[in-house]
């Protein structure tokens, strides 16, 4: 093969992966070269009656112009139409819902809505699981041994028992209660709900993004209270997962809104201190869950929760049923007036605030130091939670009675190691003499020995003139850091704890805080904290009470 056929071969390869050459070539457009004008002629058909009425009239000068009609479910309609329903709930957080029907009347769920209305009393018989899968699952769309299983789990969920079945077909059994929520017991149907979700959310968590909300809807369309099987151990569950949290909060019960207010209402879990120890865990939850009842007891008035507060009420407006099958005749816009508690800052301040201080006084109570900062919490409420912490944890003994435990504990201690009771003897007693001089004699024999040895030692090395001794710094503290504290620790010295405040507000910090930085200062120069609270105010730690008068005295 010459050279020619080798280069004609090689750029017939490269040829074959050019993709550019098996498209084929793309032809111009060709157009007429020809400019001049050319006279087209239309017909104009003539003008009818009915042409006539679709025109858009056009006003003559200084005529009004005519006005249009518009629907009345289209988006020009009137900005704020009337409620088709309205009423106020016995629910201290909602104060008003108001119910408006659905505008457009779609028709595509309509056959749906008359085969459940249809199959609503069929008894089921029981029969073969059968697996069924749709996204948005109905009727039509099962076969007949599906349709017959659904039948007969439909019937086992109505008694209370809950077979396990397809994701599908617990969907279709929700579907079909929402679309026949106005031809059956509308309680009953509450209850259904609440137990599909509460049995089956394990097997479908996605149940939990719909099912809260479809219960919250069907409720305030139906005037029905929160139910039961929600607002128990599920309360934090529910709650989460629903817009609308307040309504899961029902009028007068207590423990479920300190429940509500210590998981949406506090920056600050006393369950995750490091002193909430499993033994300490339940008397933890018995004093935070008492201060949480006394201050929303004391802070409410005329059925109106936290009136201290100030909370702002608020407005929702949202669609019922978002995202499920449902007929337009079942569908609403609901709107609701409600007092927030989970959106209000100062709410939520006031409530970690009442955590923090519950928790110092526990921690006084089991002897730990330490203490958590507390910025904004009024007087009175300090107050209260004294009052009922004070009945509900024992009060410290007194330090005279403290000191004469440890005393006695001290004695009974010693005793332990007492010599035992014995009669005077004189044979002992020379026993005793005849042993000690024998004693004293093996010790001056040992220490001449020693002697002997450590003279002749010196004798061969050679003398080294002795060194004075240093003279060891007594460690000093930097008294100009406690400059100023000295008004603070002169009022902690007298234990007038009107002055320690006084001293707090001429710093311009809360006293918690002044003591804060004096407990960090001694720990960084004397290796603990100098204050801990006693009472009212702050008291000096009996073990550095010469310390704190040195301070003051370096001062």
């Amino acid at each position: 093969m010459d050279r020619d056929e080798k280069k004609k071969r090689a750029e017939d390869v490269d040829r074959f992966w050019d993709i550019d050459a098996l498209i084929p070539p793309k032809r111009a457009p060709r157009y007429p070269s020809d400019t001049d004008p050319v006279e087209i002629t239309v017909d104009v058909p003539e003008k009818t009656a009915e042409s006539r009425s679709r025109e858009i009239p056009i006003p003559a000068p200084g005529e009004e112009p005519r006005r249009r009609f518009i629907p009345p479910h289209t988006a020009e309609e009137e900005k704020r139409p009337s409620a088709d329903e309205e009423y106020i709930p016995e629910n201290a957080l909602i104060h008003r819902v108001r119910l408006f029907r659905w505008r457009s009347n779609y028709r595509y769920y309509e056959s749906f809505a008359r085969d459940a209305m249809r199959l609503r009393d069929v008894k089921g018989v029981e029969c073969l699981r059968v697996p069924f899968f749709s996204y948005v699952p109905q009727y039509s769309q099962m076969s007949r041994q599906q349709l017959e299983w659904y039948l007969w789990w439909r019937e086992n969920l109505r008694q209370g028992d809950c077979l396990a079945c397809d994701y599908s077909y617990v969907l279709l059994f929700v579907y079909e209660i929402i679309n026949l929520s106005g031809e059956t017991d509308a309680r009953r149907s509450q209850e259904l709900l609440c137990r599909v979700w509460v049995n089956y959310r394990k097997t479908y968590p996605q149940l939990d993004s719909c099912l809260p909300e479809w219960i919250c809807d069907f409720s305030l369309i139906h005037r029905l209270p929160p139910p039961e099987s929600c607002v128990g151990s599920l309360l934090r569950e529910v709650m989460s997962h629903c817009t609308l949290k307040e309504f899961y909060v029902p009028a007068g019960d207590a423990d479920v809104t300190v429940r509500a207010l210590l998981t949406f209402c506090s920056n600050y879990d006393h369950r995750k201190s490091k002193f909430c120890t499993p033994e300490r865990q339940k008397t933890y939850d018995r004093a935070v869950a008492c201060a949480l009842r006394a201050v929303a007891s004391h802070t409410s008035e005329a059925g109106k929760p936290f009136l201290m507060v100030g909370m702002d009420d608020s407005r929702l407006v949202r669609d019922a049923y978002a995202g499920a099958l449902c007929s337009y005749r079942i569908k609403r816009r609901i709107e609701v007036e409600f007092c927030s508690f989970s959106r209000s800052h100062e709410l939520r301040y006031l409530i970690t605030d009442v955590v923090k201080y519950t928790e110092n006084r526990l921690r006084a109570h089991f002897g730990v130091r330490s203490r958590l900062s507390i910025y904004a919490l009024p007087t009175e409420i300090r107050a209260l939670l004294d009052r009922v912490l004070d009945e509900l944890l024992p009060a410290k003994e007194a330090a005279s009675t403290k000191k004469k435990r440890e005393e006695a504990r001290e004695a009974e201690y010693e005793r332990l190691y007492d010599l035992p009771r014995k009669d005077f003897s004189l044979s002992d007693a020379a026993e005793i003499e005849r042993l000690s001089w024998d004693t004293t004699e093996r010790l001056v024999e040992a220490f001449e020995e020693a002697a002997d040895g450590e003279r002749a030692e010196t004798a061969t090395q050679p003398q080294i003139p002795a060194q004075p001794p240093i003279a060891e710094e007594a460690p000093s503290e930097d008294s100009g850091a406690w400059k100023p504290y000295l008004a603070l620790l002169g009022a902690i010295r007298e234990e007038d704890f009107a002055e320690q405040r006084a001293a707090a507000s001429a710093a311009g910090v809360p006293l918690e805080v002044l003591v804060d930085e004096v407990n960090a200062l001694a720990a960084d120069l004397l290796g603990d904290i100098l204050l801990e609270e006693n009472g009212e105010g702050y008291a000096v730690i009996e073990d550095y009470r010469e310390t704190l008068a040195a301070l003051i005295g370096q001062g």
